[in-house]
């Protein structure tokens, strides 16, 4: 009687790669597909934000992409599994490119979020931190990463390792992957910390500050990814098995990209989210969170300002209206007092008084008186006020 030898089924992990990095895709394309939808709807006119972010999108798509082509080829497998012999080369080449696109697609992320931060204006020191970052991010996040990637001659040494009259005048090695590890955690930390400091010496509403203080912290899924993802990098420089062990390093490096996207597309959504929770959130919770001195036996006076002597109002971009957008109206209400300027004020004084019905047959009243302070000019004869 015959033997029959049966070959090994060899473990295949195409799925734990391709469902996290193909969800996490389609929900950060949808969070930058509403802004783009809602600036229009709002009549916002775009940034450069906007554009880097979209950038950073188009080109996470192409790299999403790519890595599906990489599995295919033999990711997610080990490099021993005869299934993946025939195919190491193309695996090489679209592992390659993969890792191109990927870096410059965080690094349009970055420069999206910097070019923001810098629109917010929060102050002379931030713009220096932010300025350092756009820095850090284009030499160590961009440029030596990817001269790496192009460092050998001829092009096609580069990704074909068997390649012999290959010459090389610059290699990555594991301490500049760490570099570049380490930079994005940095960056990603600054964007985070940095705001929310600056935010608690201000005075603004308690819901205000919260919801700012939340669009920032939710930058730490970002940062975790990056840790994440660096720690991985030793793994992958020891590794006889690279199609096999890198399979946590692809996993995390398309999560970085697509988490970071989908949260540098909330801060313009603020006013959406602020809509939609209302609508979500039922009456009864709505109605029992009252202003503080509101109600019966009470009155509240209510001074309101205009803007337009504010910076935010002078420094807009053409075409967008200071209380209409999302991000100039965060600039308008952290203007500090040092940016207010002289000339004539308005100021509007608004009286509210309410009873319980039935408690009074009087009607209730409510005054609106309005004072203009005029500067009173130097003159030697005369002076004029209102």
């Amino acid at each position: 009687m015959a033997d029959i030898s049966v070959e090994p089924e060899w473990p295949n992990e195409r799925l734990k790669i391709l469902i996290p990095t193909w969800s996490l895709l389609i929900i950060s394309n949808l969070f930058v597909l509403w802004r783009v939808v809602y600036g229009f709807m709002k009549g916002r006119g775009f940034m450069l934000s906007d554009y880097l972010l979209i950038l950073a999108a188009m080109l996470n798509t192409v790299a999403s992409s790519t890595s599906h082509i990489v599995v295919d080829s033999g990711l997610g497998r080990h490099i021993m599994d005869p299934s993946v012999l025939p195919t190491l080369e193309r695996y090489s080449y679209f592992l390659w490119i993969s890792q191109i696109v990927n870096i410059i697609a965080v690094a349009c992320l970055k420069w999206s979020v910097c070019a923001w931060l810098l629109v917010l204006d929060f102050s002379k020191i931030y713009q220096v931190i932010v300025w350092l970052s756009i820095l850090m991010v284009t030499s160590l996040g961009f440029l030596a990463p990817v001269l790496t990637l192009f460092g050998c001659t001829p092009l096609r040494a580069n990704w074909d390792y068997a390649y012999q009259t290959r010459k090389c005048w610059a290699v990555g090695n594991l301490a500049l992957s760490y570099t570049q590890g380490i930079s994005n955690i940095i960056t990603d930390v600054v964007y985070m910390a940095a705001p929310i400091i600056y935010l608690s010496r201000i005075q603004l509403s308690k819901r205000t500050q919260l919801g700012i203080r939340i669009v920032f912290l939710l930058t730490i899924p970002a940062a975790v990814c990056s840790v994440f993802k660096t720690v991985e990098l030793k793994t992958l420089t020891e590794t006889r098995d690279p199609t096999w062990d890198g399979i946590n390093l692809a996993i995390w490096s398309s999560a970085e990209a697509s988490i970071g996207i989908l949260i540098a597309s909330l801060p313009p959504l603020r006013k959406a989210f602020d809509h939609l929770f209302q609508r979500i959130l039922p009456s009864t919770m709505q109605s029992s969170q009252k202003t503080p001195g509101y109600g019966y036996g009470h009155s509240s006076n209510i001074r309101m300002g205009t803007f337009q002597g504010s910076k935010a109002y002078h420094s807009r971009l053409p075409g967008e209206s200071v209380l209409d957008n999302d991000d100039d109206s965060d600039r308008a209400i952290l203007e500090g007092e040092e940016n207010k300027r002289t000339g004539i004020m308005k100021t509007t004084k608004v009286t509210v008084s309410e009873e319980l019905e039935g408690s009074s047959s009087k009607d209730s009243e409510a005054s609106h008186k309005q004072s203009n302070d005029w500067p009173i000019p130097a003159r030697k004869s005369s002076s004029r006020s209102k």
